[in-house]
């Protein structure tokens, strides 16, 4: 065969191919389709015509702003860039926040990818129509925003998991979301990107119109108050940034009003709690070339590890757990109903800042923090760190104290599947005569099923080990872990508070 017909032949295979993947891709994009309206249809899921905008058309409506306008003409009075280039930056910011919704993203592959992750490493606990529950105090008209306490990397997950069969919703994600294929898999499922401490007052003169367009079209939205991730497992103090724009959204909306849904989250286990914890007193120093290589390298040799030794574990079926993933709903807070929030957005900038900033307390160590779930391994961290003996007997009994202590505050206890029992028999008819008797014994079990789970655990991690103590066998952390269980106590600590922070 010529020259020539070997190019023919080659193109004419090119072509064949391209016609081929596009109708696969074609076939496969419509039963994906397909299959997630038949979810939302089946599950009777709400959704709202803003989960559809067009990204030119965000892109469109923003670049026509007279706000953002105003910060470009407030930008380029200082010199250093041109209003083409700020008009550029716009572009390039509205790229980088905007998401774009796939309805088939979110329900298909969405799923699929949640069930994997959450399921592998959770067994998730959520109350069994409290969603609803919460839905059912808040007027229809209200825009609503999921304020939730951030615990992990993984809490959008959790909770995008935990919802799916109620609502689609659109998250503020941090930068470290904006690597390939993470961002474009966040944005296929409606969130959008902050960048947290960007200096730029024309990145937040674009992220707040953004916002206020997002959540004025009627688009479910939820942020995390305290802005990033707790590093010494309590509760920070809250960011009013994301607050206040979308409190703002009744400049242009002043009879619009707002609703607040708290969530709680809680592990048994955060992924990434040991980096968390050193960065506790400040971030450390920048490392040098030398150290990010050598991390490079301990990565490629320990992650290969990992994904075959788990493997292994899932295939021979020994694969446990990291414990329980829990999620709380709380009381809604409408705006209209707080003390000066119908005129929080007209307040002059320090006065908002100021009032926007008793809201976000109001929100996050009140609403949010009375439903953070006590899971296992806090409630046995807790324990462990109250003075008295250290056998297993001495600290049950007083694991038995703290679950008694929450349950008299009120605070939630999320125990999963191991507890069915237990639940059982607190429910049974019992004559009166033995009922006082009873509790006891189920007080008791229950504690002794916190212990055993959340000392196993943490066993497994090389957390906690084996010893004699003086008054009989027990478990104490190891040396390089007590922070470990501190991190966990405190947790839940503002539950056993007398005041709040």
């Amino acid at each position: 065969m010529s020259v020539l017909g070997w190019i023919v032949a080659i193109v004419a295979g090119l072509v064949v191919y391209e016609l081929l993947r596009a109708q696969v891709l074609r076939l496969v994009g419509d039963r994906f389709r397909a299959q997630a309206v038949g979810f939302v249809r089946r599950h009777r899921i709400q959704l709202e015509s803003a989960r559809f905008i067009d990204r030119v058309w965000i892109r469109e409506a923003l670049a026509q702003d007279a706000r953002i306008e105003q910060a470009i003409a407030a930008c380029a009075k200082m010199g250093e860039r041109s209003v083409r280039q700020l008009r550029h930056q716009v572009d390039a910011y509205v790229e980088e926040i905007a998401p774009f919704f796939s309805l088939s993203a979110y329900y298909r592959l969405g799923p699929l990818l949640a069930k994997r992750v959450v399921d592998f490493c959770f067994e998730l606990v959520v109350e069994p129509g409290a969603f609803d529950a919460q839905l059912a105090k808040v007027p229809r008209d209200a825009v609503r925003v999921y304020v939730i306490n951030h615990r992990a990397n993984m809490d959008p997950l959790v909770l995008a998991y935990g919802l799916l069969r109620h609502v689609p919703m659109s998250y503020a994600v941090g930068e470290w979301a904006l690597v390939w294929p993470l961002h474009t898999l966040f944005r296929s499922f409606g969130s959008y990107f902050v960048r947290r401490g960007e200096k730029d007052p024309l990145y937040h003169a674009v992220l707040e119109r953004f916002v206020q367009l997002l959540a004025g079209q009627g688009a479910v939205t939820g942020f995390f108050p305290e802005g990033g991730l707790s590093r010494d497992g309590a509760l920070r103090k809250p960011r009013t940034g994301l607050l206040e724009y979308i409190v703002g959204l009744r400049h242009d909306q002043p009879d619009q009003d707002i609703v607040f849904m708290p969530v709680g989250l809680n592990y048994d286990r955060v992924l990434e709690d040991r980096y968390l914890l050193r960065e506790k007193d400040g971030k450390p120093p920048k490392p040098t070339v030398g150290e990010r290589v050598g991390r490079v390298v301990e990565g490629l040799w320990w992650l290969p590890r990992l994904v075959a030794a788990n493997l292994v574990r899932v295939a021979t079926r020994s694969h446990r757990k990291f414990g329980y993933a829990a999620i709380r709903f709380g009381e809604p807070l409408l705006l209209s109903d707080w003390p000066g929030g119908p005129e929080l957005h007209a307040l002059p900038p320090e006065e908002r800042k100021a009032a926007a900033q008793v809201l976000a307390e109001e929100l996050l160590y009140r609403r949010i923090g009375a439903v953070v779930p006590a899971t296992p391994v806090p409630v046995l961290c807790t324990a462990m760190l109250r003075p008295g003996d250290a056998d297993d007997g001495a600290v049950r009994v007083r694991v038995r104290e703290v679950i008694a202590e929450l349950r008299a505050k009120g605070a939630p206890l999320a125990f999963g599947a191991a507890f069915d029992d237990v639940r059982k028999k607190r429910d049974a008819e019992r004559p009166a005569i033995h009922e006082a008797f009873d509790d006891a014994l189920i007080d008791d079990e229950e504690a002794d099923i916190v212990q055993s789970l959340a000392s196993t655990l943490l066993e497994r991690r090389g957390v906690l080990h084996h010893v004699l103590t003086p008054t009989g066998p027990g478990r104490e952390p190891r040396a390089d872990a007590a922070d470990v269980i501190t991190y966990y106590a405190k947790s839940i600590q503002h539950h056993l508070k007398e005041s709040t922070p």
